[in-house]
């Protein structure tokens, strides 16, 4: 990853997660994390709709996700986002990425000191394979 797109990633609190379903395309906000050509976001205590989450039945069943983060502004001249496509997995703490992402998500989000992080906290990790960095430019 450039560093200018590492910069733009590292500036936001809030990113979307695309995973592929039997039935279609789920998009979801998430918090996340980033380090060393990963992302990291968890599957929290925050009240959920139902007990099988979509994203973790997909990424099982296909890898490919899409993540993207984004500015918006009525000022259309400061549109920008920063598309990723790459392959999920649920981690598992046999190599320590797991406590690592953890670690990142406490120091990056306070909530989850209250809110719980805890041993039974999932973790997805989706390493990067391809982005697309795109600002509003306009045409002189």
């Amino acid at each position: 990853m450039n560093k200018e797109a590492e910069s733009y990633l590292r500036t936001k609190d809030r990113g979307f997660l695309a995973t592929m379903g039997e039935e279609g395309p789920t998009v979801i906000p998430v918090c996340f994390a980033y380090e060393a050509g990963k992302i990291f976001s968890a599957i929290d205590r925050k009240p959920k709709s139902r007990r099988g989450l979509a994203r973790i039945t997909n990424i099982e069943r296909n890898p490919r996700v899409a993540f993207i983060v984004d500015t918006y502004a009525d000022d259309w001249r400061r549109l920008s986002y920063l598309l990723i496509h790459g392959t999920a997995s649920l981690l598992k703490d046999a190599s320590g990425e797991e406590r690592k992402a953890k670690e990142l998500l406490l120091l990056k989000y306070p909530q989850y000191r209250w809110l719980g992080l805890g041993g039974d906290a999932r973790i997805i990790g989706v390493a990067i394979e391809s982005l697309k960095l795109w600002r509003f430019q306009s045409r002189a």
